[in-house]
């Protein structure tokens, strides 16, 4: 808070997302992704390192008789996206793995992209950023710009 409470976030930990099947979602997050491990158990798999943590929780479960959190009782509506060197290689590999492709490689104003589909269909984003420039802010290697057409009628 910015009052001078004593609530202080420090950063984000983890996103914890709900998963039809865990096991399908560890072989997708674990497997595909390569993503390490952190700790597994019956109801959640956490994967990822250092800076950031995924959380795969069950959906039909929690870990004590207090059950699961209200906004897991589904498979929620979430796009997570990882930075990649390069999305076309992730491309092929997710195809040639069987992998469920959503959008081919894209070209964007913030990067080159693949949207991949894990086991409950959650969009799987896999990106080279580009990072804006420190002092301008402006993206490095920008695409081509292209002008838009004048709406203003004469």
């Amino acid at each position: 808070m910015t009052d001078g409470g004593e609530m202080h976030i420090e950063g984000l930990d983890s996103l914890i997302i709900y998963v039809a099947d865990l096991d399908a979602a560890r072989k997708f997050y674990v497997e595909v992704l390569d993503l390490p491990v952190v700790f597994e158990d019956e109801v959640i798999v956490v994967v990822g390192g250092a800076a950031v943590r995924l959380v795969l929780h069950r959906n039909d479960r929690g870990h004590d008789a207090r059950g699961i959190f209200p906004a897991g009782a589904t498979a929620g509506a979430a796009a997570l996206r990882f930075a990649v060197a390069d999305p076309d290689a992730c491309e092929a590999e997710a195809a040639q793995r069987g992998v469920p492709v959503v959008w081919s490689c894209l070209e964007a104003s913030w990067g080159r992209f693949v949207v991949l589909a894990d086991p409950d269909g959650r969009p799987v984003v896999l990106a080279r950023m580009r990072t804006a420039h420190p002092r301008e802010g402006s993206l490095e290697n920008p695409p081509p710009s292209h002008t838009a057409p004048s709406t203003a009628t004469d």
